[in-house]
């Protein structure tokens, strides 16, 4: 076994033993996906890779963006935009509503989770600060899953009150709110954006 990387890459365990002979065994199964796994974790630290990767994404978006985008332009303007004009008043400043989407702490929401390990649904807290999305369970005190937020490449609502949310290579992760709050969702999507 030999071992190839980016000048870039920083290395990874675990260490390959000199001058051993491994049988064909679950022992060595483990190991090479031990390597594989830490390889294209440190991969992910490479700047070269990281150029990759967002490419990749923004090409995901450029091509979203040109196979299910409109081209008619929407005319902000009224049929009567004289009429407008006649007497302008002074609006009075409302405070920016959503100003608590754009905090730098973590929003939190209530949801069901898809539990592909047990093949259910799992109750966590989804928290979405600037920074990560993360899923914490509760009950356990401990995250079951976290991204950053700038490794969120879309998501789709399947309901009002469910939603699918892709990260990295398009990945996803499955989300139920708890109340079937149609609220809930759309809060999030917001703090995506």
């Amino acid at each position: 076994v030999a071992v190839a990387r980016s000048r870039d890459v920083p290395g990874f365990g675990p260490p390959i033993p000199e001058d051993a002979t491994v049988p064909k065994s679950t022992v060595f199964r483990d190991f090479l996906l031990a390597k594989v796994i830490n390889a294209e974790n440190a991969a992910h630290k490479s700047d070269k890779f990281r150029a990759m990767a967002t490419r990749t994404r923004q090409e995901y978006l450029r091509d979203l963006a040109e196979r299910h985008v409109t081209s008619t332009p929407i005319d902000p303007s009224g049929k009567f935009p004289f009429i407008s004009l006649a007497h302008k008043r002074k609006e009075k400043t409302r405070p920016y509503t959503g100003a608590e989407l754009r905090s730098p702490g973590a929003i939190t929401w209530p949801v069901y989770a898809e539990d592909h390990g047990a093949g259910g649904e799992l109750e966590a807290l989804l928290a979405i600060s600037n920074d990560f999305l993360v899923l914490v369970d509760p009950e356990a005190k401990a995250v079951v899953f976290n991204c950053a937020v700038r490794d969120v490449i879309g998501w789709t609502l399947g309901s009002p009150a469910s939603m699918k949310i892709y990260y990295e290579r398009g990945e996803n992760i499955s989300l139920r709110s708890i109340n079937n709050n149609t609220e809930d969702f759309r809060e999030v999507v917001k703090r995506l954006e």
